[in-house]
């Protein structure tokens, strides 16, 4: 996505964020907004074109991920799919125990879920820790197993730092040790980029969405392998075989469809590029920029592609945000700020990175629109933005702290 702003072209380096919809994607969504919008529960002509049209979109999701099309529960996003497989599993599950695993590193939407069952009484939560790539171990959660340990959730790739997990090693790790145990990944990064299938996963639940992969905002998907137990959380109809009420987006499903499709036709062509401008900032940004380090995966073989995550010492990722703004550029950052505080990434310190080094971190995510020029601006202007804020700050010194050193690479 790239726009005119104050002379300057715009760069969107932020495609872990959401993607611009593809516009073959919007092509396709345009006759269930304009003429095929009946309700797609009534059994009048109308809504029975658009009921094949869900069916048509789930059996080709199904199909791409190597699925049967009564496992594909569509849903409105990432964080819903995330929040029912949690809900709805350990709800159903409660004869068998309500022991819950889940990484550190997780998603919030897995997280905070996960946290209020616990408050709620619900759940008894494990928390695995990450190494110091953003990976998780799975002898690590193979012996968090219990008897009554009910479903683990670990995402397949981390939006943060894109470090990739061996997802089918956990299943089978934890399968030794209790094989009723289900398992969930939120596959939101590598549906998107790597594409998955359910089966070589050996997981039982994964969340994915739609606007990850140039499709609309407001669609996403569950999968449940059949047999799965799954008590509905949203309430009040029968759609989606009575897992999830609500009328269904016709037109956010078709695009999902579409996107996914698209996604999966091109993959190859779109990765090759994305690694290569990846692979560029990642060798160059540590040599233009003093006291700063790439975090996550040392081997693009277990990064997701065009994912390139780093910290920048003495300087705040929400400073450098704005600056690189003002230049044309969007980004994120692993920072939050609340209250007027900046919060670390829970993904870096949970990897080890010292709290004070991780207020500096910084997200560029590459999408196939992006180009070699685009790097080419981006390194050309971040050194300057940083060397201008740290004059500003009272703290910078050319000198970096002892517990930051494993952190940097210049």
């Amino acid at each position: 996505m790239e726009t005119e702003h104050k002379n300057n072209k715009r760069v969107y380096l932020d495609h872990a964020a959401t993607t611009p919809p593809d516009p073959r994607v919007v092509e396709a969504m345009l006759p269930y907004l304009n003429t095929h919008w009946a309700n797609p529960s009534s059994i009048y002509v109308e809504a029975q074109t658009t009921r094949r049209a869900i069916d048509q979109a789930r059996q080709s999701i199904a199909n791409l991920i190597g699925a049967n099309t009564s496992e594909v529960v569509f849903t409105a996003g990432g964080s819903e799919s995330d929040s029912l497989a949690l809900r709805g599993v350990l709800a159903a599950s409660k004869r068998r125990g309500n022991h819950l695993i889940t990484s550190a590193a997780e998603h919030h939407a897995v997280l905070d879920t996960a946290e209020q069952l616990e408050i709620d009484g619900d759940a008894d939560v494990t928390i695995i820790t990450i190494n110091s790539q953003g990976q998780v171990d799975p002898n690590e959660v193979a012996a968090s197993v219990r008897e009554d340990t009910v479903l683990i959730s670990v995402m397949h790739a981390n939006n943060e730092v894109g470090a990739i997990n061996n997802i089918d090693a956990i299943a089978h790790a934890a399968r030794e040790k209790n094989p009723h145990v289900l398992i969930h990944t939120d596959a939101v990064q590598s549906v998107a980029h790597l594409g998955v299938n359910v089966d070589e996963l050996g997981i039982d639940l994964m969340t994915f969405t739609s606007h990850k992969v140039y499709g609309p905002r407001g669609a996403g998907a569950l999968y449940v392998r059949s047999g799965t137990p799954l008590a509905p959380q949203a309430l009040g109809g029968g759609q989606e075989e009575r897992r999830r009420a609500g009328t269904e987006d016709t037109a956010a499903i078709v695009g999902f469809a579409v996107a996914l499709n698209i996604a999966s036709h091109e993959r190859e062509t779109n990765l090759a590029h994305e690694r290569t401008l990846q692979r560029r900032l990642i060798e160059e940004l540590p040599k233009r920029i003093s006291l700063s380090g790439i975090t996550g995966p040392t081997s693009l073989d277990d990064r997701l592609p065009g994912n390139v995550s780093a910290v920048i010492g003495f300087v705040e990722g929400e400073s450098i945000l704005l600056a690189l703004d003002l230049a044309g550029f969007a980004a994120s950052s692993g920072s939050a700020c609340t209250t007027g505080s900046v919060e670390p990434s829970h993904v870096l310190t949970a990897m080890g990175v010292p709290e004070d080094l991780a207020r500096g971190s910084l997200r560029f995510s590459f999408g196939h629109s992006n180009t070699d020029e685009d790097v080419n601006r981006l390194l050309n202007e971040l050194p300057s933005i940083v060397e201008r804020l740290r004059e500003l700050s009272p703290i910078a010194t050319t000198e970096a702290p002892a517990h930051w050193q494993p952190w940097l690479q210049s």
